[in-house]
Protein backbone atom coordinates (compact mmCIF):
# COMPACT_ATOMS: atom_id res chain seq x y z
CA UNK A 1 0.00 0.00 0.00
CA UNK A 2 1.72 3.37 -1.30
CA UNK A 3 1.33 6.08 1.61
CA UNK A 4 -0.45 9.81 0.11
CA UNK A 5 1.86 12.46 0.04
CA UNK A 6 0.58 15.80 -0.71
CA UNK A 7 2.96 19.27 -0.09
CA UNK A 8 1.03 22.36 1.16
CA UNK A 9 2.37 25.73 -0.27
CA UNK A 10 1.91 29.42 -0.21
CA UNK A 11 -0.08 30.18 2.08
CA UNK A 12 -1.49 33.50 0.99
CA UNK A 13 -4.02 36.25 3.02
CA UNK A 14 -6.80 36.69 0.23
CA UNK A 15 -8.00 39.83 1.71
CA UNK A 16 -11.40 38.82 3.40
CA UNK A 17 -10.49 36.48 5.82
CA UNK A 18 -9.36 33.67 4.52
CA UNK A 19 -5.81 31.61 4.10
CA UNK A 20 -5.37 30.61 0.37
CA UNK A 21 -3.22 28.03 -0.26
CA UNK A 22 -1.42 25.06 -2.58
CA UNK A 23 -1.58 21.50 -1.92
CA UNK A 24 0.15 19.29 -4.54
CA UNK A 25 -0.93 15.54 -4.67
CA UNK A 26 0.38 13.07 -6.86
CA UNK A 27 1.03 15.69 -10.05
CA UNK A 28 -2.31 17.61 -9.05
CA UNK A 29 -2.42 21.20 -8.03
CA UNK A 30 -5.44 21.87 -5.73
CA UNK A 31 -6.36 25.33 -3.85
CA UNK A 32 -7.30 24.97 -0.39
CA UNK A 33 -8.82 27.67 1.79
CA UNK A 34 -9.42 28.29 5.77
CA UNK A 35 -10.84 31.40 7.17
CA UNK A 36 -9.80 32.96 10.09
CA UNK A 37 -12.38 32.62 12.69
CA UNK A 38 -12.14 28.99 12.07
CA UNK A 39 -8.14 29.13 13.01
CA UNK A 40 -8.94 31.29 16.10
CA UNK A 41 -11.52 29.23 17.60
CA UNK A 42 -9.30 26.06 17.25
CA UNK A 43 -6.60 27.82 19.64
CA UNK A 44 -3.60 29.36 19.82
CA UNK A 45 -3.11 33.15 18.63
CA UNK A 46 -5.16 35.74 18.00
CA UNK A 47 -2.89 37.16 15.73
CA UNK A 48 -4.02 39.98 12.61
CA UNK A 49 -1.29 38.27 10.33
CA UNK A 50 -3.32 35.28 9.28
CA UNK A 51 -0.96 33.69 7.79
CA UNK A 52 0.86 33.40 11.12
CA UNK A 53 -2.61 31.54 12.02
CA UNK A 54 -2.17 29.22 9.26
CA UNK A 55 1.49 28.20 10.31
CA UNK A 56 0.59 27.74 14.02
CA UNK A 57 -1.83 25.30 13.08
CA UNK A 58 -0.37 23.72 9.79
CA UNK A 59 -0.32 20.52 11.48
CA UNK A 60 -3.69 20.65 11.81
CA UNK A 61 -4.43 21.70 8.53
CA UNK A 62 -2.21 18.90 6.38
CA UNK A 63 -4.00 16.23 8.74
CA UNK A 64 -7.93 17.67 7.34
CA UNK A 65 -6.36 18.05 4.11
CA UNK A 66 -5.02 14.69 4.08
CA UNK A 67 -8.36 12.81 5.71
CA UNK A 68 -10.81 15.08 2.95
CA UNK A 69 -8.34 14.08 0.09
CA UNK A 70 -8.69 10.06 1.45
CA UNK A 71 -12.62 11.16 0.66
CA UNK A 72 -13.72 9.43 -2.84
CA UNK A 73 -14.70 11.42 -5.38
CA UNK A 74 -13.31 14.32 -7.52
CA UNK A 75 -12.95 17.92 -6.41
CA UNK A 76 -12.41 21.31 -7.37
CA UNK A 77 -10.52 22.78 -4.37
CA UNK A 78 -10.50 21.81 -0.48
CA UNK A 79 -12.32 23.88 2.16
CA UNK A 80 -11.44 22.97 5.79
CA UNK A 81 -14.42 23.89 8.47
CA UNK A 82 -13.90 24.18 12.45
CA UNK A 83 -14.88 20.44 12.50
CA UNK A 84 -12.23 19.24 9.74
CA UNK A 85 -9.83 20.50 12.45
CA UNK A 86 -10.89 19.76 15.81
Amino acid sequence: MSKQQFLLESPKDTGDDRVTFIIRNNGTVLPGFVSRATLISIGGLTSNNIVALYTEHRARIAEAVKKKLAEPGLRQYISLSLEDLQ
